[in-house]
């Protein structure tokens, strides 16, 4: 999970704002420490050297999974590519607080649990509509779910789509990305442009 670079002469302060800004866009609810934490931290460029984890190899595998049902690979890469799984799991051990990190495992327990009633298998070996009909029914905190469930998916999402657009994947493929803009432009048709612009940040 790369970060795009920073345009040239931009500041560390305004870097961290402007992450701080979209976090917030994505529907992140997170104590005012770990938006801070957030801002602040960059993800290693190896992945392989860092040895601090929260989740467990199972863990990781079901935020994998759900991370590319709610951004999957269409005409562009989705959240696996991306390695939308491996910012959670950084952001978890880095960025969270104690009270969240043991939301995000007990949250990804109730899905697990939530699956195994169900099913009487572990979501990530429920087949594709079980799957989305289980998260369907947490999104709406229905069958069963509760708001807080509710809550904690929305939340999960908006870790997933800030990861994502973060990325650098997010920001080049499925965002049109220019590090240097060029002049404004007050009125340019739809057509012309297509995709919505990433951030040079």
């Amino acid at each position: 999970m790369t970060l795009p670079a920073l345009p040239n002469g931009a500041t560390g302060v305004s870097r961290r704002d402007a992450i701080k800004q979209l976090a917030l866009a994505c529907g992140l609810v997170l104590s005012a420490n770990s938006l801070s934490a957030l801002a602040a931290f960059t993800p290693p460029t190896d992945l392989t050297r860092s040895k601090k984890t929260l989740l467990n190899t199972d863990q990781l595998a079901l935020v994998r999974e759900l991370g590319e049902i709610i951004i999957p690979t269409t005409d562009t890469p989705g959240a696996i590519a991306a390695g939308v799984h491996d910012f959670i799991n950084h952001f978890a051990v880095y960025c969270a607080s104690k009270e969240e990190q043991q939301g995000l495992l007990a949250g990804l327990k109730r899905i697990d649990d939530s699956a195994q009633t169900r099913f009487s298998k572990p979501f990530i070996s429920a087949n594709k509509t079980q799957q989305i009909e289980l998260l369907t029914n947490m999104e709406k905190a229905a069958d069963g779910f509760t708001a807080d469930d509710r809550t904690f998916f929305k939340q999960l999402k908006a870790l997933v789509t800030f990861g994502y657009y973060t990325s650098e994947i997010g920001a080049t493929q499925e965002l049109a990305y220019l590090a240097i803009p060029g002049g404004y432009k007050g009125n340019v048709k739809f057509k012309e442009t297509g995709k919505a612009w990433a951030l040079p940040y």
